[in-house]
């Protein structure tokens, strides 16, 4: 018998071995990545931001009987609504899962699929403002 009543060993050393109870710490490069990555995810959705302002040239040969501004309404919408919903989105996602412990990169790299994404979603409808007949 050994000082904690079992008839093996303890491991040694003890200090190595995992504790029952403590979740692993954050890792240090998964974080610097995923800050990093987050402020590449808002640089690119300032960016999407600025040219959507160009989908208003879509309507610049409409006139009152020829042009769907709905679309372009829409459009504005899809790419506006996909980065805020996506740097949010991340954002939040992040906060989770430094909480549960997972990795943290994917989400930031998950915004910026889902910022160009929205902002191509946006450029499409905006493409259909003009009918020609």
């Amino acid at each position: 018998m050994n000082e904690i009543g079992f008839s093996r060993p303890a491991p040694w050393p003890y200090h190595l071995m995992p504790q029952p109870g403590r979740a692993p710490r954050v890792r240090a490069w998964d974080l610097a990545l995923a800050v990093v990555l987050y402020c590449a995810a808002a640089v690119l959705g300032m960016a999407a931001a600025y040219f959507t302002l160009f989908f208003a040239f879509a309507a610049d040969s409409c006139t009152p009987d020829n042009c769907r501004s709905e679309y372009l309404t829409w459009g504005f919408a899809v790419s506006w609504g996909g980065t805020a919903f996506a740097l949010l989105g991340s954002l939040a996602l992040i906060i989770v899962a430094v909480v549960k412990r997972w990795y943290l990169w994917m989400w930031p790299v998950l915004a910026m699929v889902l910022i160009v994404g929205s902002f191509f979603g946006g450029a499409a409808l905006a493409t259909r403002v003009y009918t020609q007949f």
